[in-house]
C-alpha cells in the first residue's frame, strides 16, 4: 500500500522579547513624515489697500431716494435727497417739513428752512441747494423743468428716471398711488417718492475719480469744469467762516497753474524755480502730489496737483485762514482717498 504523507506545519516559537526588540527597531528606523504648512495668498491679500478701497466703491450699496414733484402752472419743481438709507433718514423729517411749508410767489417757490438747514446758491443745472443739518450733512437739490402736456405722465416719467438710478423696475401711471404719497401745502399738491434700491457702479460715486469726503463737509452744486465741490463752515449768519473745497481736472503746467492761483489771490507770478521751491510733496496712492499754500489778508488757498496721464487733477481749498488751518488735516485725508 502506498504510504500517505502529510505536511505537518512546524511552529517556531520566537521569544516575546525578540518580537518586541524587532518592532522597536523597525519603528525607530522609520523616517517620520514632516508636515509643512504653507500660506497661499488670496486674491484680496495681494491687492494694495488703494485697490481694495477702489473695488469697494464699485460694489452695489443700498441707496435711498426721497424726492418730491411739485407742479406750478407750466413748471414741475423737484426736491431730491439721495444717499445711504440711514443718512437720508437723518434728514427725512426736515425734508417733509420743508415740503409742507412750500408756497409760490409767481413762478418761484418759497419755503421755511428746517432748523439748522442752509440755503446755498444754485447754478445752471439747479435752482438752489439746501444743506441739511443731519449727520452727516446732505444736500437737497431743487430743480425745475417744463411740466409738459400731461402732468401724470410727467410725474411717472421722472419717478421712473429716479427708480432707474437705484435699479428699481419701472412703473405705470396706474401704479403711482401704490408707489407714491400725496402731501399738501395749502392748495399745492405734492407727489412724494420714497424708495430704496442699490447704487449703480456708473453713478456719481463711481465716477472716473472716486473719493471719501469728510462728513463735516457739505456737498454743493458743482461749478463748471469741476468734478465735485464741498463747503466747510464754522458759525452761522453773516459772520460765519467759510471755505470751499473743489476737485477738478484740467491741463497746464505746474508753473501756469500755480501762477493762475496766485492771480486769483491777487498775488504776482513766480519764476519756475521759486514755484518748485514752494511745493510740498504728498503721497496719494501710487502718485506723488505737489501742494502749495497761498496766503493773503483774510484768505488762504491750499492747492494740490496730481498728474494723471496728460492732465492734472486739482484739489483746492479756498477760504477763511482760521478755517483752512482747521480743515487742513481733512483736506489732506480727502486728497489721499482719491481713486483714479
Amino acid at each position: 500500500m502506498p504510504t500517505s504523507t502529510a505536511t505537518v506545519p512546524i511552529f517556531r516559537f520566537v521569544p516575546l522579547c525578540w518580537v518586541t526588540v524587532v518592532t522597536l527597531c523597525l519603528t525607530g528606523c522609520e523616517s517620520k513624515e514632516e508636515v509643512t504648512k504653507i500660506t497661499v495668498p488670496t486674491h484680496e491679500s495681494i491687492q494694495t489697500p488703494e485697490h481694495l478701497r477702489f473695488l469697494a466703491r464699485r460694489k452695489h450699496r443700498p441707496e435711498r431716494i426721497l424726492a418730491a414733484l411739485v407742479p406750478n402752472d407750466k413748471s414741475l419743481w423737484f426736491f431730491k435727497l439721495q444717499g445711504a438709507p440711514n443718512d437720508v433718514e437723518s434728514s427725512a423729517a426736515g425734508f417733509r417739513s420743508l415740503l409742507k411749508s412750500l408756497k409760490f410767489k409767481g413762478e418761484l417757490p418759497r419755503w421755511s428752512l428746517p432748523a439748522g438747514w442752509r440755503e446755498l446758491p444754485g447754478d445752471q443745472n439747479r435752482y438752489k441747494t439746501l444743506a441739511t443739518s443731519g449727520t452727516p450733512p446732505m444736500g437737497v437739490s431743487v430743480t425745475v423743468l417744463p411740466a409738459g402736456k400731461n402732468l401724470t405722465d410727467g410725474i411717472r416719467d421722472n419717478i421712473n428716471r429716479w427708480r432707474g438710478q437705484i435699479e428699481l423696475p419701472m412703473i405705470q401711471s396706474d401704479d403711482l398711488p401704490a408707489y407714491t404719497e400725496t402731501l399738501s401745502s395749502g392748495e399745492i399738491s405734492i407727489t412724494l417718492m420714497d424708495a430704496t434700491g442699490k447704487s449703480r457702479p456708473d453713478a456719481e460715486e463711481a465716477s472716473e475719480i472716486d473719493y471719501d469726503a469728510p462728513s463735516e463737509w457739505t456737498k454743493v452744486a458743482p461749478k463748471p469744469f469741476t468734478i465735485a465741490v464741498f463747503e466747510a463752515r464754522e458759525g452761522t449768519g453773516d459772520n460765519a467762516k467759510k471755505a470751499t473745497i473743489s476737485l477738478s481736472r484740467a491741463g497746464g503746467s505746474k508753473l501756469e497753474n500755480v501762477n493762475r492761483w496766485r492771480g486769483q489771490m491777487g498775488l504776482g507770478p513766480l519764476a519756475k524755480d521759486d514755484v518748485e521751491a514752494a511745493l510740498q510733496k504728498i503721497t496719494v496712492g501710487s502718485r506723488t502730489g505737489e501742494l502749495i499754500e497761498l496766503k493773503t489778508d483774510g484768505r488762504t488757498m491750499l492747492g494740490l496737483m496730481l498728474q494723471d496721464d496728460q492732465q492734472t487733477v486739482f484739489v483746492k481749498l479756498d477760504g477763511d485762514p482760521d478755517l483752512a488751518i482747521r480743515e487742513r488735516e481733512r483736506f489732506e485725508k480727502f486728497a489721499k482717498s482719491l481713486q483714479f
